[in-house]
């Protein structure tokens, strides 16, 4: 299919798929050119990804500690802090122990507890979710407007998996590779655009999807920060299943 590429005139994209005959003959199958494994769909994907859990652990002092298996298909990144420049500084935020105030037993007596999230299993795909919109008492709705680095691969670290699985997952496992990008252009939080960039295979590149205008754009591009536009969603994919 073609498409009609800003500054570009038409530029042609390759199909992300070709048919496949089967050795047996009879069934036709679709595999992505230039690889040798079994193809996977896209819904599995996605099923596989929603049933990922994070297992959030609360501290109680005197008490066992409680754990709950949690499910999630985004990982929400808390971005406020003015130490938190970029992603891995958000994931290592999500997962540090927290304090929780104001807990009290059934008796009316407040204790002490904390609360660590870490993540149980790691998805095939995984949606970093960049927390940009915040609520303020005095300003209602607001839009972060600050530039958050993120990498094309990125290294999961082992401290933020939970300790049965901590030792279970080689580096390529807990390795990912950036196929997407959705940012928001506009510094209002009730307003502006949205835009992406997705890495298309069939160019071996990444394309810039403006409404219905699309362009090549090289992956410095895809990574470099703007006064325009903040990285909203980031998608990764584990390069162990590319």
């Amino acid at each position: 299919r073609s498409f009609r590429c800003r500054n570009h005139g038409s530029c042609q994209v390759e199909g992300v798929w070709r048919k496949i005959p089967s050795q047996r003959g009879g069934r036709v199958t679709s595999r992505r050119p230039g690889t040798s494994s079994a193809p996977v769909p896209l819904n599995q994907l996605l099923f596989a990804h929603s049933r990922t859990p994070k297992r959030s652990v609360v501290y109680q002092q005197s008490s066992k500690e409680s754990a709950t298996l949690q499910p999630f298909f985004t990982l929400q990144l808390d971005i406020q802090s003015d130490k938190i420049r970029t992603v891995q500084d958000a994931l290592e935020s999500l997962v540090a122990r927290e304090s929780v105030q104001g807990y009290t037993t059934k008796t009316k007596q407040e204790v002490e507890i904390s609360r660590r999230v870490t993540l149980e299993k790691l998805p095939p795909v995984l949606v970093l979710h960049l927390k940009r919109f915040v609520y303020e008492k005095t300003g209602g709705c607001q839009k972060l407007v600050k530039n958050i680095e993120y990498p094309v691969d990125l290294e999961i670290s082992k401290e933020l998996l939970s300790p049965g699985v901590k030792n279970k997952n080689l580096k390529c496992h807990r390795t990912y590779r950036l196929f997407a990008v959705v940012y928001h252009h506009g510094s209002s939080a009730t307003g502006g655009h949205y835009t992406t960039d997705v890495f298309q295979i069939g160019l071996n590149g990444w394309l810039r999807i403006d409404d219905q205008m699309v362009k090549v754009v090289n992956q410095y591009q895809v990574v470099k920060p703007t006064a325009d536009r903040t990285a909203y969603l980031l998608y990764y994919r584990r390069v162990d299943l590319l």
